[in-house]
């Protein structure tokens, strides 16, 4: 099976990003992740809170969505992370220049999560498939959205730059979580059904949604991965 990495970047690492990242590398709802086609999905923050876990209301919002969710700690962006990714998704456009700051050649495969799934819903399943009669495996459909999804930017109606930002919490409620978890899992779930390599999409297994101690994060984040090692949010 062919692999590809997937590095999503907001500022702490304990809101945005990692719930991102999770329902990347799990699947939500009755859609499955990117993990069981090898994908790994990871994160970082730009101001990383380093070592806190992903902010309990965000978690417990991620879980609710169907979410399979396993020990995150915030880590920092890093040039070697960005310079392994095949493709990098930010929360904001923003967070896209802090990655062009430190790799600026990695520009060309940055995108914020919000341009990215309009992007892959512009082109469609077929234009990431493989040779007539088969279909390209997850990795390979990753790859090519990298390269085609720029060609699509003209096609894109955007009424001003602020629209391709995932807002951060105004205020640490779980009315703000919810609103945060449930746009970007709309983004997400764009996503996944684009680089879904079989035609017809394979429903994860229900499971029940486990319960997320965490202790609250006092600034915005996004999800660190876990073990840093592997690169995997836990």
């Amino acid at each position: 099976m062919d692999t590809a990495t997937i590095l999503v970047v907001c500022t702490g690492n304990v809101r945005r990003s990692p719930a991102i990242e999770a329902m990347l590398r799990e699947g939500v709802g009755q859609i499955g992740g990117l993990a069981r086609h090898g994908i790994n999905v990871i994160s970082a923050g730009s101001e990383a809170l380093e070592g806190y876990d992903m902010d309990p209301m965000i978690a417990s919002e991620v879980a609710l969505a169907g979410t399979r969710l396993t020990r995150h700690q915030a880590y920092p962006l890093d040039v070697a992370d960005i310079e392994s990714a095949d493709l990098i998704i930010t929360a904001e456009r923003s967070h896209r220049s802090e990655v062009a700051k430190l790799v600026p050649s990695a520009v060309k495969r940055t995108f914020t999560l919000v341009e990215i799934a309009a992007l892959s819903d512009l082109l469609g399943r077929t234009a990431l498939g493989g040779p007539a009669g088969s279909e390209a495996d997850a990795a390979t459909r990753l790859r090519t959205l990298v390269q085609l999804a720029p060609l699509q930017k003209a096609r894109r109606r955007v009424r001003r730059p602020s629209d391709d930002d995932l807002a951060d919490l105004k205020k640490r409620s779980p009315r703000e979580a919810r609103r945060l978890v449930t746009e970007a899992r709309g983004h997400v779930e764009t996503l996944l059904k684009v680089l879904e390599p079989s035609l017809s999409l394979v429903s994860k297994p229900q499971r029940p949604a486990p319960a997320i101690p965490s202790p609250a994060a006092p600034v915005e984040s996004t999800q660190p991965r876990s073990v840093h090692s592997t690169r995997s949010a836990g």
